[in-house]
């Protein structure tokens, strides 16, 4: 049973998502590219950046590494 997300972890999530997506774009790689690069399905990574889905921190680690950013540039 899935629980209710707070308004804030909503937000959260939004702004993880668009640093995500800045830094995917600001690197030229497509959602395709950065989901092989990170070990990921792209369907992972378009949920993240459209605030669908709360990652594991394997995979913040793994999308952190293949955009060669530190994980507080993304939080």
């Amino acid at each position: 049973m899935a629980l209710p997300r707070s308004a804030a972890h909503g937000d959260r999530l939004e702004e993880f998502g668009s640093r995500i997506r800045a830094f995917r774009k600001s690197r030229g790689l497509t959602q395709e590219q950065l989901a092989r690069e990170a070990g990921v399905d792209r369907k992972t990574i378009n949920r993240i950046e459209n605030s669908r889905y709360s990652p594991t921190l394997a995979n913040v680690y793994s999308i952190a590494d293949a955009l060669k950013v530190e994980i507080r540039e993304l939080l």
